[in-house]
């Protein structure tokens, strides 16, 4: 039971069926609610904005970089809350049947970076945000900008418009 609890906390279904004197478990992993990886993206931002992150900008990189689609730059004002963001961040993720390829940072905190593949979260400490300057290298893509003041609006969900910006 406690095996069946876990691997639905991890997002994977379990089927038992007894065959004979055996009993096989048959393991399927969810499949992801978003219909692309911008809504997967733009869920991120979201969990970092309710988290009370400083900045939050999202990058279509995807017509410049072959590697990835979006890029989702996240200001924090100290390294608790940046590894607060990731660690909401990844469950969130996970209950959503997505998990990081890759991850780096966690123990300094100053820059995290969650690689889902299709799209990268950086969490900077605002310091490091502004020294590494990643929209000034990635300034000729889109961005999909989060409005601002959307927490103190009282909505549960982040407003996310598409600003054309070259």
């Amino acid at each position: 039971m406690a095996d069946q609890q876990a691997n639905e906390d991890a997002g994977i279904a379990s089927d038992t069926k007894i065959l004979g004197t055996q009993s096989v478990k048959k393991q399927q992993v969810k499949k992801p609610v978003f219909k692309d990886s911008s809504e997967a993206a733009k869920f991120a931002a979201r969990i970092a904005d309710e988290k009370k992150a400083q900045y939050i900008k999202i990058l279509d990189v995807g017509p410049r970089l072959v590697i990835t689609d979006y890029f989702v730059i996240i200001g924090a004002a100290n390294t608790r809350l940046t590894s607060r963001i990731a660690e909401d961040i990844e469950t969130g993720m996970k209950k959503n049947g997505i998990y990081p390829i890759h991850t780096e940072g966690k123990n300094e905190g100053n820059w995290i970076l969650l690689d889902y593949d299709d799209f990268v979260v950086h969490i900077f400490t605002e310091e490091y945000r502004l020294y590494y300057d990643l929209e000034r290298l990635w300034r000729d893509s889109k961005i999909i900008r989060i409005k601002a003041g959307s927490r103190q609006d009282e909505k549960k969900d982040t407003d996310i418009e598409i600003v054309e910006d070259n």
